[in-house]
């Protein structure tokens, strides 16, 4: 009878502590891009993603369990081997792929550059504007494509007022409000990255890539030739209000005077 009256008290304590606990609102209507508006069955197709869209002319991709193993199926596709962080579906995209290219003119310069540092960013609109002066909790899951050869640092989140879009493929200018810590590149391993960040007022997407402003930095994987490109998956993208701090009551003071039933003079003898 005690253990089970303690295992009674033990669960109505947890119930009542969760209870307790602010629920954070959340601001992504799609992060785990599980809703669609028909399945992928080629690259490029992260716009049949609810929600989701490309900044660039660099276009990212959706993954899904129905779609061909030799594009972008899961848990095989073209890229890797990977299951998804959560559901049946996860979006891709090149975080940079080094452009140079062979020059076999004799005598020249071994490698020519192409059209710049190519990298794929991903938008969407989030569910309201976010408000001044507030906390918000940013995270999503990123993996290291198993086909890749290279692995970078960089991969962030920015929060905007204004929908980017720009006509090439290179790298943005702008620094995320959140951003991984050091390379990825352990393959095959989702790995969260999460942060906190005080908003400007007014931010209404999100968009996800690498952005040199964060530290960017890349590894070469393997020796010799190589693919020269750096792809992740990524899943579970989040934006969420954190609850305002509760102002702490200030202490009282403490007493310096008497009470007034106690005399101030010890009485004479």
């Amino acid at each position: 009878m005690t253990v089970r009256t303690l295992s009674i008290f033990s669960a109505f304590t947890v119930l009542t502590v969760a209870a307790q606990q602010p629920e954070l609102v959340e601001h992504v209507r799609n992060g785990g891009f599980e809703f669609v508006e028909g399945e992928p069955d080629t690259y490029d197709m992260v716009k049949h993603a609810v929600g989701w869209s490309n900044v660039t002319i660099g276009y990212s991709e959706l993954f899904s369990k129905s779609a061909p193993g030799k594009t972008v199926g899961i848990p095989v596709n073209d890229y890797g081997k990977m299951d998804p962080q959560e559901g049946d579906h996860y979006a891709g995209f090149f975080a940079w792929k080094d452009d140079e290219v062979r020059n076999y003119a004799e005598g020249e310069d071994p490698f020519v550059a192409g059209w710049n540092s190519y990298s794929e960013y991903i938008i969407t609109d989030l569910l309201k504007p976010l408000e001044e002066g507030r906390e918000y909790e940013v995270s999503f899951w990123i993996a290291l494509s198993g086909n890749s050869d290279r692995a970078v640092s960089g991969i962030g989140a920015y929060c905007s007022y204004d929908q980017l879009n720009e006509q090439h493929r290179r790298f943005l200018r702008q620094k995320p409000q959140v951003s991984v810590d050091g390379i990825v590149a352990e393959k095959g391993k989702w790995a969260e990255v999460k942060g906190t960040f005080e908003a400007d007022g007014g931010e209404r997407y999100i968009t996800i890539g690498t952005f040199p402003a964060a530290d960017f930095d890349s590894k070469r994987l393997i020796e010799g030739l190589d693919n020269k490109y750096a792809y992740y998956y990524i899943d579970g993208i989040s934006v969420k209000l954190l609850p305002k701090e509760v102002p702490k009551e200030a202490p009282k003071p403490v007493q310096r005077t008497a009470p007034s039933d106690v005399p101030v003079e010890a009485p004479k003898q």
